[in-house]
């Protein structure tokens, strides 16, 4: 081979990999020893990927390799953080139905992270918008009311005019604390 064609190169090994199904945990095996759970932050899909989330990716997509290549059975679902402010604020600036916004970004996003060949089993993809996601998410809280493991309490908090959301304390920046996301001054 003279040069590099990664078009050509990737593509290969990417249908290889989905044909032999190298990715996907076997959810039947009950070896506590050998089974491993390895979650990754879930994106917003308020656009398309970046650098910045394949930074997020690649630790955990390294050591999950280690662990499958040490013998272990991996699953690295993946999911998006799609329930908030972030893609709805996006589908407004672009005049689109935020349902429809997202659900392109997700689709484009799943095809950006296969190109990229990450060791994700694709039968666990979520998005938080999704009915059955928050269904369960509602449920869980419920339970937790119940048994007094979540409270409400007056705090303090990052809002962000601009978006109008509230904001977490990483994505305040610099001494003049404006939102990361507009660049908007920050109120509590």
């Amino acid at each position: 081979m003279s040069t590099y064609n990664p078009q050509a190169i990737e593509a290969k090994w990417q249908k290889k990999w989905e044909e032999t199904r190298i990715y996907e945990a076997d959810m039947a095996s009950t070896d506590r020893e050998r089974n491993f759970y390895n979650l990754t932050m879930y994106p917003y899909p308020s656009g398309n990927l970046h650098t910045g989330h394949w930074y997020a990716y690649t630790g955990p997509d390294v050591f999950g390799r280690y662990k499958k290549l040490r013998g272990h059975n991996v699953f690295m679902p993946f999911g998006y953080d799609a329930f908030g402010l972030p893609a709805e604020n996006a589908a407004i600036k672009f005049n689109i139905h935020p349902a429809i916004w997202t659900a392109r970004n997700v689709e484009y996003m799943t095809e950006q992270l296969k190109r990229m060949g990450t060791m994700i089993d694709w039968r666990a993809r979520l998005a938080t918008c999704e009915p059955e996601y928050y269904r369960w998410n509602q449920w869980f809280f419920l339970k937790f009311l119940e048994h007094d493991l979540a409270y409400r309490e007056y705090a303090p908090v990052d809002w962000c005019p601009g978006c109008n959301t509230s904001l977490a304390r990483e994505q305040v920046k610099g001494e003049n604390r404006v939102c990361e996301r507009c660049g908007t001054p920050v109120i509590k």
